[in-house]
């Protein structure tokens, strides 16, 4: 009895001190609303809360929760500076009475941005650690000078925190931003929105280690304070936020899934950076249960750096059936060595015919031998009743823009590997070599499109494509690396900087695809 009194007891003072900092006692979701704090109280010095200790400043900021001054009217908790500084460096800090090592963290708040400006607005997951950040979202002004128009630009970064994707939106002291960071730590990543715009949704996090602090940075001048409210830290999503999904689901019907990925080119975006966004790749094309991974092309950057190769390579084989394609960086005796043992080959899977072509550009051309090579093939491919997809790293379609120089040019025989294409009808030409957003147009009887990859995207996202393929179609959906696969109706693509309107991009690139693309098969699938 007195041991079962002493646990009620101690129960009692846990639920009492969760009270104190205003989390409330479910282990699974901890909020603060302010509403429950007295405005005379200094919020640094309840339990759980830290801030601005050793400030440099000479006058250090307040922080009090003000009546009336939080979302619809009830309290909020504001920051004002007596002078600007850094606010990813001075701020709240809010103890999480149980670190969170597994499983989905989701921490949303609302903000109010202060009509003077300092500091922006930082968000950080942190660890343990000192200077652990495991995911970041920040704000901070940009002005236009000449027309005097003020936005926020948000960011979130990944992996390091010099890497970044930049949003924007307009500023507007007189509204209410909704903040939600999402942290998967089973997979390491982490996903950002402000309102519903996404930041970020698959970006991986910065820092190893469990989440156990929540810093906030923020801040006004003067008497234009900085607000937040509602600040809700749970293992379920905040009510009524709903994530999309972040990878497409087949239909009925649906025969296998095969992914195609542009330019790995280890070394030439920063070949940390090359690594990481290929492995993230690579994650992504295993948890969309693709059967068939083509990589298109230039595979490296330095064509004699053995180590690329490897690492290439050991990237690579965690996929399932990769099906590689030689690229003009790609060295011929290293491609053979650590890739595949001829640069022309096929492979059959589920009806399809993957017909692999070494055609590298700068109007290198095609032998005899290798244009005999793919009429067999498709000939074999056409009575088998398979599809055919081919693979090379230089398109044959050269009515764009970059098809017309001639380093993207296949050169001699290019025109008789058109007149096969359209004699056996091939369905799909997949390519890489632009580094640009992804590309296409039909001609003749064959749906050319040309990838960007994970190595310098201009013009569009990092990213790679899922193919589905169905007994009467197959269908393209784009993946970004960093957010979901493109859905119905979408109008912007992320392009590092900032979100790009298709109807602008169309405009430079009349040839810039979306998805989800719906090709209809030459040879439909037979029961």
């Amino acid at each position: 009895m007195k041991q079962m009194k002493l646990r009620i007891l101690i129960g009692i003072l846990v639920c009492g001190w969760l009270a104190g900092i205003g989390f409330s006692q479910s282990p699974q979701s901890w909020t603060q609303h302010f509403d429950d704090l007295d405005s005379s109280v200094v919020v640094t010095e309840l339990e759980g809360w830290a801030g601005f200790r050793g400030f440099p400043g000479e006058t250090k900021p307040l922080v009090r929760v003000v009546e009336k001054a939080g979302f619809k009217g009830s309290k909020g908790l504001a920051i004002t500076h007596g002078e600007p500084f850094r606010s990813d460096g001075w701020g709240l800090q809010i103890q999480l009475p149980q670190a969170r090592e597994s499983g989905a963290v989701w921490v949303q708040c609302k903000f109010n941005p202060p009509e003077q400006w300092a500091g922006g607005l930082f968000l950080d997951a942190r660890g343990p650690e000192r200077g652990a950040i495991l995911a970041r979202v920040s704000a901070a002004l940009s002005e236009n000078k000449a027309t005097s128009e003020k936005n926020l630009r948000w960011h979130c970064t990944w992996s390091k925190s010099y890497w970044r994707l930049y949003t924007t939106s307009e500023l507007d002291s007189d509204r209410w931003y909704t903040v939600t960071l999402r942290l998967d730590l089973d997979g390491r990543t982490c996903a950002a929105w402000v309102d519903d715009q996404p930041l970020a949704e698959e970006a991986q996090l910065a820092a190893a280690g469990p989440f156990s602090q929540l810093h906030l940075g923020f801040g006004g001048l003067g008497d234009s304070p900085a607000v937040v409210d509602d600040l809700v830290i749970s293992s379920d999503p905040p009510k009524g936020f709903s994530a999309p999904d972040l990878l497409p689901k087949p239909e009925a019907g649906h025969i296998f899934r095969f992914a195609g990925l542009g330019d790995p080119q280890l070394g030439f975006g920063g070949y940390e950076a090359d690594q990481i966004r290929f492995g993230v790749a690579v994650d992504q094309i295993n948890r969309a249960g693709a059967e068939v991974s083509l990589i298109l092309g230039d595979m490296v950057h330095d064509d004699k750096d053995e180590q690329a190769y490897r690492d290439l390579d050991a990237l690579a084989q965690k996929l399932k059936q990769p099906t590689y394609v030689r690229g003009n960086h790609d060295q011929l005796d290293l491609y053979r060595k650590y890739f595949h043992e001829e640069s022309d080959y096929s492979v059959v899977h589920k009806g399809v015919r993957f017909v692999v072509v070494d055609a590298t550009g700068n109007q290198r051309g095609l032998s005899a031998g290798q244009l005999g090579w793919i009429e067999s093939e498709f000939s074999t491919a056409a009575k088998a009743g398979e599809e055919i997809v081919l693979a090379l790293h230089v398109s044959p379609w050269q009515g764009n823009k970059k098809g017309a120089g001639k380093y993207n040019q296949i050169g001699p025989g290019r025109d008789r590997l058109r007149e096969l294409m359209k004699q056996y009808k091939v369905l799909l030409c997949l390519s890489g070599h632009y580094h640009a957003a992804l590309w296409g147009k039909k001609e003749d009887e064959t749906h050319y499109l040309v990838l960007g990859g994970t190595a310098r995207v201009s013009g569009g996202t990092f990213g790679w494509c899922a193919f589905d393929v169905y007994p009467d179609r197959i269908v393209m959906h784009q993946k970004p690396l960093f957010f979901s696969y493109e859905k119905k109706g979408v109008n912007k693509v992320h392009a590092l900087q900032d979100w790009i309107p298709y109807e602008t991009l169309r405009k430079m690139h009349p040839y810039v695809q979306q998805g989800p693309l719906t090709i209809p098969r030459h040879r439909p699938a037979k029961n």
